[in-house]
């Protein structure tokens, strides 16, 4: 019985540091992106294969698991039906997916808000920056500096939410990127009122103040730059036309990721991308919500109003823009929009689709590789804007 035993033990040891190592493997590979710690946990695996083999005699299937293994791999990495989208991408994008299977759970999750106010102090900086909270009359924003180096340029960053969801520690995060790929610039982030206690037009208005309050400190509007996604995208969009039709300076640019610019939802890719969008999108096109994004801050507000739907909006006179989106979003359209109507203007205006990519993809998954150049791409259109 113990010579039975003992290699049985030995056995599902063997087998499940193996299979723990591989799967550890696959998760930093599709997930996280660092390689380089993948390929130690590989030549670890390698390492208890060889191990076991020599100590314990275990070689008799062991090859047929190994090739299994590989093929696995393979199918995974060669399988998905679009090669031009990264591993990680299509992975991430369709594990967003999983939503489609309970559409009543879908339908329900899409009108659930974070309504808890952000906490300043549930954030601490990197040591090379500091971070100040200010108060505005209605509202908050956050000024993240470089303690060794001033700077004469901002960045203005209007967040994301569906104007329902306050401001996040992943917002912070985000205003690191962008001061990094601005030369360490100031990032001051805007946690504007939400619906629904505060409906249109509070965000707007606390934009514009936000705004104003940075002209105060002494930035030139020149060396503004107003980033802004999702909801963000189309307020920043939506600020820029109410300053122009104001005859107030515009800042330097707006760098959008995914605008919310078409709240009607009139757009041809809330039909056309319905079932391939990852967050908004749904399983039976027939039985969707007329509204995928809930409208709640709209209130009773005319949906086509350009300071709420900047899809409506005309932008002669306008600053240049940068729009990067994902190819499968439902709000593809509202870019699509912007772009037209910027490029008939005369607006310098740059708009860049991602194949097989998510809504926000650059913001929620900045690692993956897609994402990676759609910062190279921000950093190239701020040097040859500013």
């Amino acid at each position: 019985m113990t010579r039975f035993r003992t290699p049985t033990v030995i056995n599902i040891i063997f087998y499940s540091l193996l299979t723990s190592l591989f799967l550890g493997f696959l998760f930093l590979f599709i997930i996280l992106d660092h390689r380089w710690f993948s390929y130690i946990i590989l030549i670890l695996s390698i390492a208890v294969i060889t191990w076991g083999y020599k100590r314990f005699s275990i070689g008799k299937n062991v090859l047929i698991w190994i090739a299994s293994i590989i093929v696995l791999m393979l199918t995974l990495v060669y399988g998905r039906p679009d090669l031009s989208v990264s591993f990680q991408g299509h992975f991430i994008n369709e594990t967003m997916k999983f939503n489609y299977f309970t559409e009543q759970r879908l339908s329900n999750e899409r009108r659930t808000f974070n309504s808890v106010p952000y906490n300043f102090q549930s954030w601490d900086p990197p040591k090379t920056y500091e971070n100040e909270q200010i108060q505005l009359s209605q509202s908050k924003g956050y000024l993240l500096s470089h303690n060794e180096s001033s700077s004469d340029h901002v960045i203005y960053q209007l967040h994301g939410g569906a104007y329902i969801n306050p401001f996040s520690n992943g917002y912070n995060e985000t205003a690191v990127r962008y001061s990094n790929v601005y030369n360490d610039a100031d990032v001051f982030s805007l946690d504007y009122r939400t619906a629904p206690e505060h409906e249109h037009p509070a965000a707007l208005t606390d934009a514009k103040e936000g705004y104003r309050w940075l002209i105060n400190q002494g930035y030139d509007a020149n060396d503004i730059v107003v980033v802004g996604d999702s909801a963000g995208g189309g307020l920043a969009l939506a600020m820029g036309l109410k300053l122009r039709d104001q005859d107030q300076p515009l800042p330097s640019m707006f760098i959008l990721a995914s605008p919310w610019t078409d709240l009607a939802a009139n757009g041809d890719s809330y039909k056309t991308k319905i079932q391939d969008d990852a967050l908004f999108g749904s399983p039976n096109p027939n039985t969707a919500p007329e509204f995928p994004v809930p409208v709640i801050y709209a209130g009773d507000h005319d949906l086509t109003d350009p300071y709420l739907s900047p899809a409506y909006g005309e932008y002669d006179h306008f600053a240049p823009i940068l729009i990067q989106t994902g190819r499968e979003e439902l709000l593809l359209s509202d870019s699509q929009t912007i772009y037209e109507k910027a490029k008939a203007a005369g607006t310098t205006v740059q708009f860049i689709e991602y194949e097989g990519l998510f809504h926000n993809f650059y913001i929620s998954h900045p690692e993956i590789p897609e994402s990676q150049e759609a910062w190279k791409q921000i950093d190239s259109f701020i040097e040859k804007y500013q």
